[in-house]
């Protein structure tokens, strides 16, 4: 797996290792440039030195005043190893030679092609092999006698060649090679540790992340995730994961609900058959023959296994909404046809509890939608309205649509029902009143009819005026009121 703190290290330091490597091949460049400016310098010094000790007293005679007390470096002392001599030749304008340095020993000094007025430097090889540094100029004795007259000769031009070697300057420049990467090294080594600290600094926050999150245990969430100050690179981190782990607290603590209201659902039913089983039993072995009681207990058994059947099959359902394993088709539905189809089984407990129902949908009328979803949907509604409104009560349903959609309304008088119950019909196994529930109803129909309404894009909104309930399906949003 990649690590962020390895890369940001190796991308930080090999960035100010390249930078620092620059920085000190530029600062060696300057030295080394420097040195050699100062090192050919002092080489027309040496050539001013020598046109200072020129002096004529004649014409095209000159004399040099040389001394190797004064000047020793052109000494050609053999008894030292370390010493290593400097050249020099003075030459007439006329190509005579005037003077050389003893350590020539006999031999000549290479001249620039077009030696001028100014000096001129370059590199060549010495006589003794040595690599050394050139300079050449033509000079004019300054020391002409006499000085004024008739009698004053003109003055001479005089060519100086004047040679070094350069080891001096190369171990110079040898030095400063050697101090420049020693800087960049200990700087380069310095700045890996600064910058470790920076990267774990940095990364501090996501540490601290990492950490509270490797805390956290599922059966106790946090309200809220505190991992102190973080920096904004991390906020939308911090925060997606806040919000993750409060959708992860809202669908656990909904699962344990799920699962508390399904062991209490279906505790009732279990424990009405072990009751059946153990009587009609012991009845049997009381009366020997009990073919009317055992009948009438499978017909309660199968009562019992419907219900039981029925809510594990919706279950199922919700379960294969959430993870989308369902499919839909959009298509033209007559939704008036499927709505006397499903008021049809409704009929005797609207005529046994004197219910009017008032279907205002025409037969043929259409809309779009999946057909197994909207008579799912639409059962529920109608069945709850029939169900839960008051004896006597009245249950209607209407169509309304326009250009943009369509929507159905089921409408019933619903007295003991308050506005805070409607943010909550649609969770799994509510019930108003559960110590009067009844067992054909487990809770489960209204949150199946979301679960579907929100897979086909349908809105299914709820609202409750001065004792009417109204159900309304459609692609029409609903306003709210108020709204």
């Amino acid at each position: 797996m990649r690590s962020i703190r390895a890369y940001l290290l190796r991308r930080l330091c090999a960035g100010v290792a390249l930078l620092l490597l620059a920085a000190g091949f530029g600062v060696f460049v300057v030295f080394t440039r420097s040195m050699e400016g100062q090192f050919d310098l002092n080489l027309t010094d040496r050539v001013q030195a020598l046109a200072s000790i020129l002096i004529q007293a004649e014409e095209d005679e000159v004399e040099v005043l040389f001394s190797d007390e004064l000047m020793p470096e052109y000494d050609p002392v053999r008894d030292d190893p370390e010493h290593r001599p400097a050249y020099f030749e003075l030459w007439y304008d006329d190509g005579r030679l005037l003077e050389a340095s003893e350590s020539l020993e006999g031999k000549r000094l290479a001249i620039a092609p077009t030696p001028g007025m100014e000096p001129q430097h370059w590199t060549a090889v010495l006589p003794d092999g040595r690599e050394g540094r050139y300079v050449v100029q033509r000079v004019v004795v300054h020391h002409v006698y006499p000085e004024e007259g008739p009698d004053r000769p003109t003055a001479a031009k005089i060519l100086i060649v004047v040679a070094r070697g350069r080891e001096d300057l190369v171990a110079a420049e040898r030095m400063v090679l050697i101090y420049c990467t020693i800087a960049a090294l200990v700087l380069i080594a310095a700045i890996v540790l600064l910058a470790r600290q920076a990267v774990e600094r940095g990364l501090a926050p996501a540490n601290r992340l990492g950490a509270t999150l490797d805390a956290i245990q599922v059966e106790d969430l946090p309200e809220r995730l505190d991992v102190g100050p973080v920096p904004a690179e991390l906020v939308p981190v911090a925060e997606k994961v806040d919000a993750l782990i409060q959708r992860l607290a809202v669908a656990l603590e909904r699962e344990r609900r799920t699962s508390a209201d399904i062991a209490h659902e279906l505790r009732t039913p279990i424990s009405e058959l072990l009751t059946l089983s153990e009587v009609h039993l012991r009845n049997g072995r009381s009366n020997g023959n009990g073919k009317d009681g055992a009948h009438e207990a499978l017909g309660t058994v199968r009562d019992v296994a419907w219900r039981m059947g029925h809510s594990v099959s919706t279950l199922l359902k919700l379960a294969r909404l959430e993870t989308g394993s369902e499919t839909f088709e959009n298509e033209p539905v007559d939704v008036g046809a499927v709505l006397v189809e499903l008021l049809r089984p409704h009929a005797a407990n609207q005529r046994a509890r004197e219910l009017r129902v008032h279907n205002d949908v025409e037969p043929d009328e259409t809309v779009d939608g999946d057909e197994d979803a909207l008579r799912i949907v639409l059962s529920n509604l109608i069945g709850n309205a029939t169900h839960y409104s008051p004896t006597g009560g009245t249950v209607r349903i209407a169509l309304e649509r326009d250009d943009a959609g369509w929507r159905l309304h089921v409408e019933n008088a619903a007295p003991g029902l308050a506005p805070a119950d409607i943010d909550t019909l649609t969770q799994p196994f509510w019930r108003k009143d559960r110590a009067r529930a009844d067992r054909e109803h487990a809770g489960l129909g209204l949150a199946l009819s979301r679960a579907l309404a929100d897979r086909v894009d349908l809105d299914l909104s709820f609202r409750l005026e001065d004792g009417v309930f109204r159900a309304s399906l459609g692609t029409l949003v609903e306003s709210r009121p108020g709204g």
